[in-house]
């Protein structure tokens, strides 16, 4: 009769044993995704820090390429302006020739 109690108390310590042991397996599975999760949050920042900067370039660029296109109308307005003038002192020229 002594042995009874102590077998029911080691089944139920084998028992806790494997449960601890599946709950270590659990763990263990659950820290293995989480770090694949925290690579993956890591890469997604990696991807959006350089989807800024080449927004950031990009934004840069247009401007630069608003101002050359700005400058750039500007010089064809005072070719414009001095064809047009050429135009009128060469209208003059003829005239007087013809004349």
């Amino acid at each position: 009769m002594a042995d009874e109690p102590e077998n029911l108390v080691l089944i139920q310590l084998r028992e806790i044993r494997s449960d601890l042991q599946d709950v270590k397996a659990k763990q263990s599975e659950h820290d293995r995704r989480f770090d694949q999760i925290d690579k993956r949050f890591n890469d997604m920042d990696l991807l959006i820090d350089h989807a800024l900067g080449l927004g950031m370039a990009n934004k840069v660029k247009v401007r630069e390429l608003d101002a050359r296109q700005q400058e750039s109308e500007a010089r064809q307005r005072r070719m414009d302006d001095l064809m047009a003038q050429i135009e009128r002192r060469l209208g003059k020229v003829e005239e007087k020739t013809d004349g």
